[in-house]
């Protein structure tokens, strides 16, 4: 039956050794150990005929043992339950080896119980060693008492010291896990997100019942957050009200490359002032935590946050490979914060610049409205040749201007982070059909083919359709504008897997590699001279972009110079 306790196949062999030992020198037929695992003893090793098949993987509650030691004989190390006195829940946990019999009034009996627990230095019972079926088939006397003793103190120290090597390899498997979890989680793209998929990995590597974790922000504040298994994170810890002691003690600590661990048995290692110290150490006591591992954060020479593990107990000590593993955490969410600062300082940049771009934009509008409504008051006067010429290129430049401040105020809000964004069911087939209304008389001014190949079905797609209104003429636009007379330009819409395509594709002068990799960056404007000839912003693909990142979609474009175009934009259906 197999069992659920992890144990690597040397300590396996080791300890049924061990169980074979224990049998010789207590002089039984039958031993087995068990290791606790939570609120359970499984059976990992025995020896005798036909136990190890019986009971290795078997599995015993730890009340169901202590109610049946409480009404043992203490002969020492070991409880002997004689059967008359078993109870009715461990009848359903023993073994009963088919040749065993029991004459006499000192013969064992079948169903009697001597075990030894095998205890740790802080009384903790960490696993089980019972024999059965004496060689003499009687209950021990004084004098085998003797040998028993020595039995129970062999196996007791041997056990132990073999579950402290397991515990060791299990300690360095999972810190090996937690930092190569916590090194994934850093491709997260915000903070929070970092720790919320590594908080359970490290709690679980540093067998803690919880941590706390603060980032310092640059503009000198302090962002928390904290976890404990089956909490309710909604409820502020009392833990924050210490943050001041902990930066403090974080600060030291990252100047000198270390840790810090900190109980009641430990309390000087922080070199805190005595009132810091004695604030920490009670806060922890009335909240339960008997000793915590304090992990300052950071960049250089910069202490950048800190992280805080939890542990119930404060006679458990940190090992050291917690302790070295618990460093290079430290390290790594170090970058993770930094990485958090320049997200943050890009998009106070970004919000500034779009803000200024507006005020610039609705600056402009009044004045080039005046300049408009003049210029239409002089075009209907009675103008001679030359002047009205100069009023229609004026005119021509004051609408060029006009789309200028059209694209810039578009762009700033559907590239500002903080704009709302309120989705609602769109048809993407009567957008097409208001954007061939715009384009198609366009192209053919131009002489230029313009083809809409509208499906026969609805294609729903969730967004906004005003922004999609603007990302389809944009493309469209686009493509009979760098399309010379006599070209084509396709605009279709298809299904593509569980998503909508919308795709433009034009026959006119095509864009370069080295122009391609730049195209949906702002203002960018093509190196080829065919088409710098051509008016444009270098706006309208940067549009098209931040609208497609908006409503969670994906843009391609495929290009020969020469050859022709096409844009893709693929968006999830609604």
């Amino acid at each position: 039956m197999p069992g659920r306790l992890r144990l690597d196949e040397p300590t396996r062999e080791h300890l049924e050794m061990l169980a074979q030992g224990a049998a010789a020198l207590a002089q039984f037929n039958l031993a087995a150990i068990s290791i606790r695992d939570g609120d359970e003893l499984e059976v990992v090793a025995a020896y005798g005929p036909g136990v190890a098949g019986a009971m290795v993987g078997k599995r015993l509650p730890v009340a169901v043992l202590e109610a049946e030691l409480a009404q043992a004989d203490d002969w020492g190390p070991w409880r002997f339950v004689p059967h008359e006195r078993e109870t009715p829940e461990m009848v359903d946990y023993s073994y009963v080896h088919a040749s065993a019999t029991a004459v006499g009034p000192d013969a064992w009996h079948p169903r009697d119980l001597l075990a030894a627990p095998l205890l740790d230095d802080d009384g903790e019972l960490r696993g089980l060693l019972s024999v059965d079926m004496p060689l003499d088939g009687r209950r021990p006397d004084r004098r085998r008492r003797a040998l028993l003793d020595s039995c129970a103190a062999v196996t007791r120290r041997t056990a132990l010291t073999a579950l402290e090597r397991l515990e060791l390899a299990e300690r360095v498997r999972l810190a090996a896990q937690a930092r190569d979890i916590v090194r994934r989680a850093l491709g997260e793209p915000s903070l929070d997100l970092v720790v919320e998929a590594s908080r359970s990995a490290i709690t679980t590597c540093f067998d803690a019942v919880g941590m706390w974790f603060t980032a310092f922000d640059a503009q000198g504040g302090t962002s928390s957050a904290w976890y404990a298994e089956g909490a309710d994170e909604g409820v502020e810890p009392t833990l924050y009200a210490v943050d001041d002691v902990v930066i403090a003690i974080a600060d030291r600590a990252w100047a000198d490359s270390r840790v810090v661990p900190f109980s009641a048995a430990r309390p000087d290692v922080s070199g805190l002032p005595a009132a810091d110290r004695d604030r920490l150490l009670d806060l922890l006591g009335r909240i339960g935590i008997g000793s915590v591992l304090l992990v300052p954060l950071g960049v250089g020479p910069d202490c950048l946050g800190f992280l805080a593990l939890a542990r119930a107990s404060r006679n458990k000590p940190w090992t050291t490979v917690e302790l070295a593993t618990a460093v290079d955490i430290g390290h790594d969410l170090g970058h993770a914060v930094a990485h958090a600062r320049q997200v943050d300082q890009l998009r106070r940049i970004d919000t500034y610049r779009t803000q200024m771009v507006n005020t610039l934009a609705h600056e402009l509008r009044n004045p080039l409205f005046t300049v408009s409504a003049n210029l239409e008051m002089l075009g209907d006067s009675d103008l001679d040749r030359g002047d009205r010429t100069s009023v229609t290129s004026a005119s021509r430049a004051v609408d060029r201007l006009g789309g200028v401040l059209d694209d810039m105020l578009t762009m700033a809000r559907v590239a500002d982070p903080d704009a709302a964004f309120e989705p609602e069911r769109v048809n993407l087939v009567e957008v097409l059909a208001a954007v061939e209304e715009d384009c198609a008389p366009v192209a053919r001014a131009k002489s230029v083919s313009y083809v809409v190949h509208p499906p026969e079905e609805p294609f729903g797609v969730s967004g906004r359709p005003d922004e999609l209104l603007r990302l389809l003429s944009n493309l469209s636009s686009n493509a009979v504008k760098y399309t010379d007379a006599g070209g084509r330009v396709d605009v279709r819409l298809t299904r593509s897997g569980g998503d909508v395509a919308m795709s433009v594709t034009d026959t006119g002068i095509g864009i370069s590699e080295e122009d391609q990799d730049q195209l949906f960056r702002e203002f960018y404007r093509s190196t080829n001279p065919d088409a710098l000839e051509r008016p444009g912003t270098g706006l309208g693909l940067a549009i098209v972009e931040r609208i497609v990142r908006r409503h969670s979609g994906r843009v391609e474009l495929t290009s020969t110079p020469g050859e022709g175009t096409t844009v893709t934009v693929t968006l999830p259906t609604a």
